[in-house]
């Protein structure tokens, strides 16, 4: 108790130095917590899909010209989803940049083409809004 009360005191001497050794100690703590936060989210936790050790990826690709990861035409898609009988579900989705104009300057934004079961397949509900409507 006799330390606690000797090192309050000498805290309270140098008013800069408590200052800057809180200032540090916040920051420290803060970083880690922020790193933490984001190691634990994008590595740690699993997928916040259902069952994602079922899901597959499938992609097009031309290695003679070197070329990975080609977009599949619809038809394709079409072909692969009617032809199929290993998987339960069948979606697709298409990155797309996109500009939104109206009220002042023009951004760009990025956004996604889905199929309308896309969410299903993925075992989520999209937070914001219904985003595809299926024709009845």
């Amino acid at each position: 108790m006799i330390d606690f009360r000797f090192a309050l005191r000498q805290l309270l001497k140098s008013p800069a130095f408590t200052f800057l050794a809180v200032i540090t100690l916040a920051l420290g703590i803060g970083m880690n917590t922020a790193i933490f936060s984001l190691i634990n989210d994008l590595f740690l936790k699993g997928l916040p899909f259902q069952e994602p050790e079922r899901l597959v990826i499938l992609q097009a690709e031309a290695k003679e010209r070197n070329l990975e990861q080609l977009p599949m035409s619809v038809p394709r898609f079409w072909h692969y989803r009617d032809g199929q009988t290993v998987f339960s579900s069948f979606a697709a989705d298409s990155g797309n940049g996109y500009i939104l104009t109206g009220l002042g300057d023009p951004v760009q934004l990025s956004g996604a083409n889905t199929t309308a079961n896309y969410f299903d397949t993925l075992g989520i509900h999209p937070s914001a809004a219904l985003f595809c409507r299926r024709k009845k």
